[in-house]
């Protein structure tokens, strides 16, 4: 779905979320919260997870997303997770710690499987065109791979490759 437009994945994503007892909900972005998407557990069976157009890049939406369906899979009905929170705050716990870290986790490696993502960065080539060729081989849009690299910091964000990064327009 990460090669399509919106107007295309939505509807499919919707529906295939739904299937799984999950109500996806776009909203839009709450200025200055630095929150990309929440999960809410309504009973224990169907939840709600809602991504919001932050930064509008489609790299973001897709990480969210994969961030949020790990919070799903990790069940955790009855626990508030707020990522971000200041760790001198007494609010953020090493369990909300190790959720997060499993959820970021999980969403890399959804989108790009970490031996294939491994191999990529060991031959240290990211130009454009290996760039695209790697993303054709996952089967993701070339952005996503241009984000994980300067997520992790192996390009810088002010990158001419940032061309191949894409932002969605995307209806609630």
């Amino acid at each position: 779905m990460t090669t399509q437009d919106p107007d295309v994945f939505l509807p499919n994503l919707r529906a295939l979320l739904a299937n799984c007892g999950v109500s996806f909900v776009l909203l839009p972005h709450l200025k200055n919260s630095g929150v990309n998407g929440a999960v809410r557990w309504i009973g224990k069976e169907k939840v709600i997870l809602a991504i919001n157009d932050r930064q509008k890049y489609a790299d973001v939406f897709w990480f969210s997303l994969f961030h949020e369906i790990g919070h799903v899979l990790q069940k955790r009905i009855t626990s508030l997770i707020v990522a971000g929170l200041d760790e001198n705050s007494g609010f953020e716990t090493d369990l909300m710690k190790r959720l997060e870290a499993e959820a970021d986790s999980f969403a890399k490696n959804m989108l790009i499987p970490e031996k294939q993502y491994r191999q990529f960065v060991a031959r240290n080539d990211f130009t454009k065109a290996n760039i695209i060729q790697f993303a054709d081989n996952a089967g993701i849009h070339p952005g996503i791979v241009v984000g994980r690299l300067q997520k992790d910091h192996l390009l810088a964000y002010n990158t001419r490759l940032n061309a191949l990064k894409i932002k969605y327009s995307v209806p609630g």
